[in-house]
């Protein structure tokens, strides 16, 4: 039998695998601690509470414009986009695409992937 935190490893393999475009996947938790990471020489720590910080960030500035909960945030640059996706309550889905790559699809593909994360961590 499969462990929880294989089973989110293997969720963010398929993400990388289906989206040649990611150079880095991680899922963290929203106080910024790393749980699973496909990142290469980035730091993970560093990442993951600067991500969670940026997540949490986006949360009070959304409430405070009384707009609901954000679904994801976006940060583009000339090298890429950082897509930050909350799983959950207690997760967040960290992402780096590719300048070129196509940003809806990978979307798509991260919404897909936060539900399948989010019923591993709570079955």
């Amino acid at each position: 039998m499969m462990g929880r935190y294989e089973a989110v490893n293997q969720v963010l393999e398929m993400l990388r695998r289906d989206n040649p475009g990611l150079d880095a996947v991680a899922l963290v938790t929203s106080d910024g601690m790393p749980v699973a990471s496909q990142m290469g020489e980035a730091d993970e720590l560093k990442v993951s509470a600067m991500a969670a910080t940026l997540q949490g960030v986006a949360e009070q500035v959304i409430k405070e414009l009384r707009g609901g909960s954000p679904k994801h945030v976006i940060v583009t640059s000339e090298g890429g986009t950082l897509v930050i996706k909350s799983v959950g309550k207690d997760f967040v889905l960290v992402l780096l695409v590719r300048a070129e790559s196509k940003l809806g699809f990978t979307l798509w593909q991260a919404e897909l992937a936060s539900q399948r994360i989010d019923k591993i961590l709570n079955s």
